[in-house]
């Protein structure tokens, strides 16, 4: 996240970076695009746009297949209270 974090951030972010940026080629590297988006924390979830993570991951060329959701992400349950 930290590599496109100017790509996808929700109030900023150009959704479209350079093939030779450093975020496009942390995008082209990662072997299971999808993998990544199940890593994002419930605190990252609420500082990014997830429409913008898929416009960048296929502006990298690695894009998310086709009927990825990411509706399905749901951040992670909060620790139980002792």
């Amino acid at each position: 996240m930290r590599d496109c974090w100017h790509n996808i951030e929700k109030r900023l972010g150009d959704r479209y970076p350079p093939l030779e940026s450093l975020c496009c080629h942390t995008i082209k590297d990662a072997k299971d695009i999808r993998c990544v988006c199940d890593r994002f924390t419930a605190h990252e979830l609420t500082l990014i746009s997830l429409s913008k993570f898929a416009t960048v991951t296929r502006a990298c060329g690695n894009g998310l297949h086709t009927h990825s959701n990411f509706a399905e992400i749901t951040p992670p349950s909060p620790p139980a209270s002792p």
